[in-house]
């Protein structure tokens, strides 16, 4: 784990129905998340899977399009992804035709009792009534097995990212349902206390492709007109103005993939 201190957030509120409609709002962005959005270090999505064997049943819990799928498939796992997105799962389905896919949420999993190996979440947790998803895991892992936790987070606390995450000034996704140390919602009695790994990477992006990433975010996709008209004029006006990318075709975007794993105690 990096000596870098995580800086401690305010924990961010929304209302519910904020919630929902952000958590819904991934279908019609599907084929630019699966374009835009980061993919994970294999170092990482080895610490989640937390020492199962190669061709083990895995779950992609939230696949979405299936970033994390990608790295299991690699590895050497089985994996059968669930995410109540049709649009997400048909991006993961066009490149792998052959994994198990069924529309699904944390909190009814449609899958039978002891069905699986292990279970991955990718930039989905926070989405979830953890509790309710961790009984369902318990019963889909049939009473043992790892839930591996990841976020890709870019750092954005400093320098022009700080300006060009200030400009949006709602919470993203990714902070709620997390304490001020950034640990996850457990997922209730029964779970072993979190373990925990940041990988440290760089991301580089044209600057095209970075704007398009952020419009691949639940803030954008469920923003009104007049937001997303303001948001788009501040981020170009800083990737044009800022003396450390005005001069630049590519910016570079330092990234933690963080990694939280917790058991099922026996």
């Amino acid at each position: 784990m990096p000596d870098r201190t995580t800086p401690v957030i305010p924990e961010p509120t929304i209302s519910e129905e904020s919630r929902r409609a952000r958590a819904g709002s991934f279908g019609e962005a599907a084929a630019g998340y699966q374009r835009y959005r980061p993919d994970y270090p294999l170092e990482a999505v080895s610490f989640l899977i937390d020492g199962a064997a190669a061709g083990s049943r895995i779950l992609d819990l939230g696949a979405g399009t299936g970033k994390l799928t990608d790295r299991l498939l690699e590895l050497g796992f089985r994996v059968v992804a669930v995410d109540p997105s049709a649009q997400m799962l048909a991006e993961l389905s066009g490149r792998h035709p052959g994994v198990e896919c069924r529309l699904g949420t944390g909190e009814a999993i449609p899958l039978p009792d002891g069905g699986v190996d292990g279970v991955v979440c990718g930039q989905a947790w926070h989405w979830m009534d953890a509790v309710a998803t961790g009984r369902e895991l318990a019963r889909v892992l049939g009473g043992c097995g790892s839930l591996g936790l990841t976020w890709n987070t870019d750092h954005t606390d400093s320098g022009w990212l700080a300006r060009i995450e200030q400009i949006r000034g709602v919470p993203r996704g990714s902070e709620l349902n997390r304490g001020a140390d950034r640990t996850p919602a457990g997922p209730g009695e029964g779970w072993s206390a979190f373990a925990r790994r940041d990988v440290d990477w760089t991301r580089t992006l044209s600057k095209d492709d970075f704007l398009a990433l952020w419009q691949t975010h639940s803030q954008w996709l469920t923003a009104t007109p007049a937001e997303r008209t303001e948001w788009m004029s501040g981020w170009r006006d800083v990737l044009a103005t800022d003396p450390a990318v005005a001069t630049l075709d590519e910016v570079e975007i330092p990234m933690t993939t963080e990694c939280w794993v917790t058991r099922l105690r026996g």
